[in-house]
């Protein structure tokens, strides 16, 4: 997968080996964040955006590096450096593999992320509205087994939000690492009672309820970060081509770059 960026944020990636998933509220497309019936929901989620497409595209070097004088990186699917805890380790009820790093999270206090992200998802290009901005809460009346008392079931789906895009986006070929971030630290979540519950639907449809992580970063696996390929922008200066193989060089990719083959004005 190959993600477009300026050589600061190359220089930042190398230096802290970690790759930032910003929030949903902050990517190009402004409709993102939004749902037909829970306003801004998607201000819970973090993205990180890359593209499939071996080919150069002007359009992204355009948008996502400063005048074409970026970088383009390439690294292998789930660059991210993997962690693991055993059943009891926090508040997990079995031995658990995760690329989340649940001891800074739990320490955080901030948001609950469930061990099994991040996603890896290809966006869907549509124009159908039902699907740029879903309906994601359903209610339902049943009865309680028990004593035959009415209940009410509450139901949100995580699962539309950050998965389609307009087709006037369909150019940017992309797949992106999606997480969401619910509102409540494990520290307070847990342990799991009904009043626990109702306070996190509280927060997950209170329309000022802050999101847990503007910026939320996952730490990179070595050996991808060895394995990462660099293209220079087709109009980097010499002057920015040897400040980036000197970089590169720092932190032992010496030879893991190339220059773009377009040649534009």
């Amino acid at each position: 997968l190959y993600h477009y960026t300026s050589l600061e944020t190359l220089a930042l990636i190398l230096e802290n080996r970690t790759l930032c998933l910003n929030n949903l509220a902050y990517v190009d497309d402004l409709d993102e964040v939004k749902t037909s019936d829970m306003g801004l929901f998607g201000r819970f989620f973090n993205v990180s955006c890359w593209t499939s497409d071996g080919n150069e595209s002007i359009p992204l070097w355009k948008m996502y590096t400063p005048d074409m004088h970026g970088v383009r990186i390439k690294l292998p699917p789930f660059p991210f450096k993997k962690f693991f805890y055993h059943k009891g380790e926090y508040l997990f009820s079995e031995d658990v593999e995760t690329y989340i790093n649940e001891e800074k999270v739990y320490n955080d206090n901030k948001a609950s992320i469930v061990a099994e992200q991040p996603q890896l998802i290809q966006v869907e290009y549509t124009d159908d509205p039902s699907l740029l901005f879903p309906k994601i809460k359903t209610v339902s009346k049943t009865c309680n087994p028990k004593t035959g008392q009415p209940m009410t079931s509450i139901n949100i789906s995580f699962s539309p939000i950050g998965k389609y895009k307009g087709t006037a986006w369909a150019f940017q070929k992309e797949w992106r690492y999606i997480m969401s971030c619910g509102p409540m630290g494990m520290k307070e979540y847990f342990p799991l009672t009904f009043e626990t519950q109702k306070e996190v639907f509280r927060r997950l449809e209170d329309p000022n309820q802050k999101a847990p992580y503007d910026k939320y970063f996952l730490d990179l696996e070595e050996s991808a970060v060895q394995k990462m390929e660099v293209l220079f922008g087709p109009r980097m200066t010499d002057a920015e081509k040897i400040l980036a193989i000197a970089l590169l060089e720092k932190h032992g990719l010496a030879g893991n770059y190339s220059c773009s083959s377009l040649r534009i004005k």
